[in-house]
């Protein structure tokens, strides 16, 4: 087994995850997959930048695409360019403004992590999900920490509430914002920032890429993934490799999602 990492160190958006104290913890799930596979004597490659023709290069008989995905906006009217992803301010690549406003349509950990990075920063944070409550996905048991939190640090906010657009006035941004329940009903936050978390996007050239070239086409059969028998189905005999992706690099969802995705296909090749 040979893994193509594109980063200097392995564990993707968990390790950014760690980024907000409150889960630190989850680098265990990067660590001890590293131990297992230094026992196992797997090779990582880190700083690769894996393209069709590293991986061809190796011959592999089965390709595991775990390429996850990138921060994608919200659908916004206007102002694209003017907002700032959540993982920016994980990752610590930009700093939290004075007067910030995060919008949160993704509703799980990642939003909520930033959030609380934005408000220990000691920044004036405003909240806003179009949600009855924030974070839904995120489960009762994590409401309250982050709830705390939120109080404590002085930070309003904003429920039932869509952000529409985002345009430039001065030296400030004007976030417009909408209501799914009031067609005609708009608002307005002047601030010095606005973050979004809308989840993200399959990060899939690597994959498309090898697709045409793969016994299977990259196809996977989930009936028979389910139920057993082959799962690769034969569209191309003569190729040398069968393609499939796993986690984020299908669509945006969890560590626990991403994780067994891996555990189903690797009993099964």
């Amino acid at each position: 087994v040979t893994v193509l990492e594109a980063s200097s160190q392995a564990g993707g958006q968990v390790r950014l995850a760690t980024q907000n104290p409150r889960r630190k913890e989850l680098i265990g799930i990067i660590d001890w997959r590293l131990a297992e596979l230094d026992r196992l004597g797997v090779e990582i490659r880190y700083d690769t930048w894996a393209e069709k023709d590293d991986v061809l290069a190796l011959s592999p008989d089965v390709v595991v695409v775990a390429t996850g995905g990138l921060p994608q906006n919200p659908p916004l009217a206007a102002g694209d360019n003017l907002v700032t992803s959540s993982w920016d301010i994980m990752a610590g690549s930009v700093k939290p403004a004075e007067n910030v406003l995060l919008y949160d349509d993704n509703g799980g950990h990642q939003g909520m992590g930033a959030a609380e990075l934005i408000a220990n920063s000691g920044a004036k944070l405003e909240l806003v999900s179009p949600e009855r409550f924030f974070a839904p996905e995120m489960g009762g048991m994590n409401h309250v920490p982050y709830m705390r939190a939120f109080h404590e640090k002085g930070v309003t906010i904003t429920i039932n509430t869509r952000l529409r657009s985002v345009r430039r006035e001065g030296n400030q941004l004007v976030a417009e914002l909408g209501s799914d329940f009031a067609d005609g009903w708009r608002g307005e936050r002047r601030v010095d920032q606005v973050v979004v978390e809308h989840g993200t996007l399959p990060l899939d050239d690597l994959y498309l890429a090898l697709k045409p070239l793969s016994k299977n086409g990259g196809a996977v059969d989930y009936e028979r993934l389910v139920n057993g028998g082959d799962i690769f189905p034969a569209r191309n005999p003569e190729a040398r490799f069968v393609l499939f992706r796993i986690g984020d690099a299908v669509a945006s969802r969890n560590i626990h999602a991403a994780i067994y995705d891996g555990i189903r296909f690797g009993l099964r090749i």
